[in-house]
């Protein structure tokens, strides 16, 4: 076989292995990939992302918002590829697992992040379960609706084959006891702070035995019954922001 031959059968193999790989330059296929695949996901998990919001036009043209809804629902119900929780939440039902997430803190403090200004804005409780799989995967589940002054997880529905890790849920806005929003000074159900029926959930195991709460400042606090620690995860910044970062806090000493 001559030189010439030998390149003229390689190119022909590589066409031949090209045309077997799938073709993703759909922009609206790529458009929906880039909203709802978090940062993390591999081009593999972006991949198979992609090859399932194309399958659900097999049969026929969707309208971008139908396709945007199932697209969503397709790649939250695969459970191999993780989500961008803020794009995907708004389009699955309540009550649906996300994931996977590395550790139950991070996927707790992603929800937080899309719950507790909507648990804020309409000044009730929201809230949800922490799920890992046998592969050590970590799911949570998108908000269900609570009251002003509480949360029942019972009504959130478990995975088939997943393990309950822990609750989380919202303290909605700062009120007083008929539900009139009011501030920090005024507010009569302690918001920022888990309240003893909050820790006495985790300390019985009854939803695990890690709870986490978001709350009106925006602190995100972690109690694990375990070792008794209640912790501040992250940090708000409602009510703070004419401080000044840069000075210590009250009682450390300058140095000079």
């Amino acid at each position: 076989m001559t030189v010439s031959a030998i390149s003229h059968a390689a190119v022909d193999a590589a066409r031949g292995i090209e045309a077997l790989q799938p073709l993703r330059d759909n922009p609206r296929y790529e458009g929906l990939v880039d909203r709802f695949t978090a940062q993390a996901a591999t081009p593999e998990q972006r991949g198979q992302a992609y090859d399932l919001i194309a399958g659900l036009e097999a049969n026929g043209t969707l309208t971008d918002e139908v396709l945007a809804q199932q697209g969503a629902q397709a790649i939250a119900a695969d459970r191999t590829i993780p989500v961008n929780v803020a794009e995907v939440a708004p389009l699955v039902p309540p009550g649906t697992a996300l994931g996977p997430f590395p550790s139950n803190d991070a996927a707790a403090i992603e929800m937080m992040n899309y719950s507790n200004p909507l648990s804020i804005e309409i000044n009730l409780e929201n809230g949800g379960l922490v799920f890992s799989n046998a592969a050590g995967e970590f799911f949570v589940t998108t908000p269900m609706p609570g009251t002003l002054d509480g949360f029942d997880p019972s009504q959130v529905p478990q995975p088939e084959g997943m393990a309950l890790e822990a609750c989380y849920h919202g303290h909605a806005d700062y009120s007083k006891a008929d539900g009139t929003r009011t501030d920090k000074d005024g507010d009569q159900f302690n918001s920022d702070h888990f309240s003893q029926q909050d820790k006495r959930v985790a300390d019985g195991g009854y939803w695990g035995p890690v709870i986490y709460v978001s709350t009106p400042s925006g602190d995100f606090r972690r109690y694990d019954s375990a070792t008794r620690q209640d912790t501040v995860i992250q940090e708000g910044t409602r009510g703070r922001e004419d401080r000044q970062p840069d000075l210590p806090p009250p009682g450390i000493m300058i140095p000079v």
